[in-house]
């Protein structure tokens, strides 16, 4: 079995470009995050609101963003940077969530729901790297 030109020998990950755009996802995404929280614990709004969900939309936009920019920083094996790049980004961020909670004696939730929340993540990661491959200009000749 022969592969497409198009697609790499092997999976290659770009560690800048997959850092760079985990950051990308954290910045936008943190302040969101923390945002809905405070609107939620408050009482301002209750979690079946438009503008919750709206926010978790905004949230897992932030992700693609951040697949976009890994997928921009990496030669090959785009959409798999990408995904890398919002699943790290939601790691990182349930990390220090948890630090936070540790510090102020509340509950930490279970690593379980981290592993989902990156795979959801690395998903819309993986669309922003797909919106990237299909920006670029075609090199093969293909109208695709």
């Amino acid at each position: 079995m022969t592969l497409p030109e198009s697609a790499p020998a092997r999976i290659t990950l770009y560690w800048s470009a997959i850092w760079r755009g985990a950051v990308t996802t954290a910045t936008f995404a943190v302040p969101l995050a923390l945002l809905q929280k405070w609107l939620v614990e408050g009482d301002r709004i209750s979690g079946g609101d438009a503008i919750n969900l709206l926010l978790y939309f905004a949230i897992m936009f932030c992700g693609a963003a951040g697949g976009f920019g890994a997928a921009k920083l990496s030669p090959t094996s785009r959409l798999q940077n990408g995904a890398a790049a919002a699943a790290l980004a939601a790691l990182a961020i349930q990390i220090a969530g948890a630090v936070r909670h540790v510090i102020i004696s509340e509950p930490v939730s279970s690593p379980i729901s981290w592993i989902f929340l990156a795979l959801l993540l690395s998903t819309f990661g993986m669309f922003g790297a797909w919106i990237d491959q299909k920006s670029r200009p075609s090199t093969s000749g293909d109208p695709r």
